[in-house]
Parts: structure tokens; sequence; C-alpha cells
């Protein structure tokens, strides 16, 4: 799942990222990007995003069955 609109937008005077669903700007540069370095950045943005959610589900995760007592201590 990616959290930035994956559509470039050429029309912008500077780098716009939108958020996917909603269309609101997250991210405004003054630098003007290409459509190349766009991506590579939207693809760095989304594994830090996707690695936090992930880091966090695993947290929760274990805080969840340390709850109910099924971990395991080793």
């Amino acid at each position: 799942m990616s959290i930035i609109s994956r559509t470039f937008d050429k029309k912008e005077t500077g780098t716009v990222f939108r958020h996917a669903a909603s269309g609101k700007i997250l991210y405004r540069l003054d630098a003007r990007l290409a459509r190349d370095d766009w991506a590579q950045l939207q693809e760095l943005i989304s594994l830090v995003y996707n690695a936090g959610v992930n880091a966090g589900s695993e947290k929760r995760a274990a805080e969840i069955r340390e709850a109910l007592g099924l971990s395991v201590v080793k």
C-alpha cells in the first residue's frame, strides 16, 4: 500500500507529493524534480512509511500476546 499518490503533476511549480486517498498535499519541495527523481523519492518515502507500519504492528502484536499470556520468554 502506498500512502502517496503515484500521479506526477507537471503543472506544479515545485515538486508535490499528495496523499493517495484524500489528494491533500503531504510534502511540497521548492526544487523541481524530474519524473525519475520524483519516483525514486516517492519509493523511499513509501519504504520508510511501510517499515514504520510493520514495526509498529509487530510491537503491538507482541504487546497483545503478552497481555493474553501467550508470549514465550526464552
